[in-house]
């Protein structure tokens, strides 16, 4: 099965360069949109990635209000649609800032995913993560983008 002619029509009206080259073979869509069925069922799908998945420490960097931890992990998207991912894509990067004290027994997160040309973490922690710490004691995950990998 070819080029469709929607991303043929599309391409030609497309201003910018983003998906130039089409969304993608056929059967690796239809293998997504079987994926997407299996996550779609909350039961199902909260028992994909088990408590105890590898996830790997880098570095630990002490401050005087938090610990920054930088680490990675296999997507677990890798194993359970395999070959469907970039292999820019398989490793995912992340920064963890975790006060050194909480402010209760519970433990609140939030995870910040970048935008468009947010490169590094530098921004979201600054502008985000760092003043969440000070004010309401919260951890941020801060995910990298897959392109933007610094090793």
């Amino acid at each position: 099965m070819g080029v469709s002619k929607l991303d043929i029509l599309y391409r030609r009206l497309l201003l910018t360069k983003l998906f130039i080259r089409g969304w993608g073979r056929p059967e690796d869509l239809k293998r997504l949109f079987e994926f997407r069925k299996m996550i779609g069922n909350r039961e199902r799908c909260q028992n994909l990635v088990s408590s105890d998945y590898p996830v790997h420490i880098d570095k630990v960097e002490e401050q005087s209000d938090c610990k920054i931890l930088d680490g990675h992990f296999v997507s677990p998207m890798a194993h359970y649609v395999p070959g469907i991912m970039p292999i820019e894509s398989v490793v995912a990067r992340f920064q963890f800032i975790v006060p050194k004290e909480w402010n209760s027994r519970y433990r609140p997160v939030c995870i910040h995913l970048a935008g468009t040309g947010d490169h590094h973490y530098w921004r979201r922690r600054t502008l985000m993560a760092r003043p969440m710490i000070k004010e309401a004691r919260m951890a941020s995950l801060l995910l990298e983008n897959p392109y933007y990998i610094l090793l």
